[in-house]
């Protein structure tokens, strides 16, 4: 029981500070004028280019399956998170490096 009290409340607290320092992020870039169209392009290919690392991830794993590896649900869907959030991240930064 104290597993899941603790799992739900890491669960919740985390989105919730996610979303709060992306607002707060956000508000801190509109006052110096971080949102411009550079801003939405890199964010944008990023984004479309995790989607790719993500989809290569979901076939290795559908690959990992098919040859009777015995991996949970939830180990799963940590490895799809991590590989979609570290790999957006690492194209925000390359893009931001690169232009």
């Amino acid at each position: 029981m104290i597993d899941t009290i603790g799992a739900m409340s890491g669960l919740i607290g985390g989105a919730f500070m996610g979303l709060l320092g992306l607002y707060i992020g956000n508000r801190q870039a509109k006052k110096n004028r971080g949102l411009d169209e550079r801003f939405h392009l890199i964010r944008t290919k990023a984004r479309a280019n995790s989607w790719i690392v993500t989809l290569i991830t979901t076939y290795i794993l559908f690959l990992l399956l098919i040859l009777k590896f015995d991996i949970s649900i939830a180990a799963v869907l940590g490895m799809l998170l991590l590989t979609q959030m570290g790999s957006w991240a690492f194209f925000v930064f390359y893009y931001e490096y690169k232009h």
